[in-house]
């Protein structure tokens, strides 16, 4: 009998598909510091990004009985107020000031390798928000915004320390550029340390969702380094004039003790949106690897859509975000960007507005004063 090379199965066979996987929720806040140390740990390596989960892992950064130092310090404010882990990069602590900042700064070596606040970007995961405290300069912000907008996340920087003007003075350096910058003033004390602004901020910024403000978030410090006035009601006050410039700073808190203050970075931009904005577009990346071995067909974009509403629903149901929609755009998808293997998908989002400005209106009222005196008269009359 001849073989009927047309036939393939007398039978049925069974091919299964699946949508295109479920997306994560708000990512966790995780810090990252860099910083200058003398007594680190034999098991760890200068430069090289280090988790820091628990108070007993401080010891990576100091190994003596006694430790010290403002990175050692700033590391354990964190754990204690934020109460979630930290990467951390330390470099050999030099003598010579400029060598320590340079250190910090860092770049790119002759070997390719990522050194100093670029090192961030080679954590195994990437942090929510980082900071260098204890350097203040606008070549430290500038680095720290370079990072911030390559990894979508926030950075920390410390103000000068020293007067209101001077506060402002250095945040006039800021911009644009640095949307994604906090800009902190007044530097902490605790245990007999000090604790730098940036690490005052961070920690209360970690202590919050991403899509929350730390403003009016406690700040547990045993003193500051000086008072900046405030009052709720006195929009002249020093600390409204500090965060109008895009500082942030450490106050009295009406209710004891300390608190923060500052809704917004260094451009303006409210902090919140920046967080949960960073948030979205960090979910959005990890999930384009799934996608890469589709075609642009209607079958990918029903469910690419479909996977990107279902997430936003989700984010919605959580209070993340006020609502959302996804869809192709109208005019920007045309043939020559297919052709080219382009396509533009648009999701149009609304994020909540922090509790930055309370107007209440307390009006006497001449109708319930006659209601009043009717009940008055007719009780007594």
């Amino acid at each position: 009998m001849a073989t009927i090379t047309t036939q393939t199965h007398n039978g049925i066979s069974l091919e299964v598909s699946e949508p295109l996987g479920p997306m994560g929720g708000v990512d966790n806040q995780l810090g990252g510091f860099i910083g200058t140390t003398k007594h680190k740990s034999e098991d760890v390596d200068y430069g090289e990004p280090v988790k820091i989960r628990t108070l007993a892992d401080l010891a990576l950064i100091d190994t003596r009985e006694k430790p010290a130092g403002v990175l050692y310090n700033s590391v354990k404010y964190f754990l204690e107020v934020a109460q979630v882990p930290c990467y951390v990069i330390m470099y050999e602590e030099n003598a010579n000031k400029a060598t320590n900042l340079n250190n910090v700064i860092g770049g790119t070596s002759s070997a390719g390798r990522l050194t100093g606040i670029h090192a961030f970007k080679a954590c195994p995961e990437a942090p929510t928000n980082i900071a260098a405290p204890g350097f203040h300069s606008i070549e430290v912000a500038n680095a720290l915004a370079g990072v911030a907008n390559q990894t979508y996340c926030e950075a920390w920087v410390d103000g000068p320390n020293g007067t209101t003007e001077a506060a402002k003075t250095f945040a006039a350096l800021l911009g644009e550029t640095h949307k994604r910058v906090w800009c902190c003033d007044v530097n902490g004390e605790r245990w007999d340390h000090t604790i730098p602004p940036s690490v005052i901020g961070m920690a209360a910024r970690c202590s919050v969702k991403p899509s929350q403000t730390p403003n009016g978030a406690s700040t547990p410090l045993d003193d500051i380094s000086r008072i900046v006035g405030y009052r709720v009601n006195d929009q002249n006050s020093e600390g409204v004039e500090l965060n109008k410039t895009g500082v942030s700073v450490t106050i009295r808190d009406p209710n004891g003790g300390l608190m923060f203050l500052g809704t917004r970075t260094a451009d303006g931009s409210f902090g919140n949106i920046i967080g949960i904005e960073n948030q979205l577009c960090r979910e959005l990346i990890k999930s384009h690897r799934d996608t890469m071995k589709y075609n642009l067909d209607f079958d990918f974009f029903k469910q690419r859509i479909a996977q990107l509403s279902n997430w936003l629903s989700s984010l919605q149901a959580d209070g993340e975000i006020i609502g959302a929609r996804c869809y192709l755009h109208e005019t920007r998808n045309n043939l020559q960007r297919y052709k080219n293997g382009e396509w533009v998908l648009v999701i149009d989002w609304g994020a909540y507005r922090p509790n930055e400005h309370s107007i209440i209106e307390l009006n006497q009222n001449d109708e319930l004063l006659k209601v009043y005196v009717d009940d008055a008269i007719k009780t007594f009359g």
